[in-house]
């Protein structure tokens, strides 16, 4: 079962943003490399080959902030 935390007891690592394609239609975000090695022990996958099987998904509606989850890539992905 699953614990939420809340923000005020995370760590923090702040990152510039970088605007990317045409007319800056996308922005690109870091992620920190400590969350990249922790899922991919936890898959059983190096880091490299965790970026190259998984994709980032980030969750956003109605709630403060976004929320990031990883899902396996999959033959129609690009």
């Amino acid at each position: 079962m699953r614990t939420s935390i809340e923000i005020g007891a995370s760590y923090k690592k702040r990152y510039r943003m970088n605007v990317v394609g045409k007319d800056g239609a996308t922005t690109t975000v870091a992620i920190p490399p400590e969350v990249i090695d922790r899922k991919a022990e936890e898959v059983g996958l190096s880091p490299e080959e965790f970026i190259r099987c998984y994709k980032v998904v980030a969750h956003y509606d109605n709630f403060d902030g976004i929320f990031y989850t990883f899902e396996k890539v999959t033959n129609g992905d690009k």
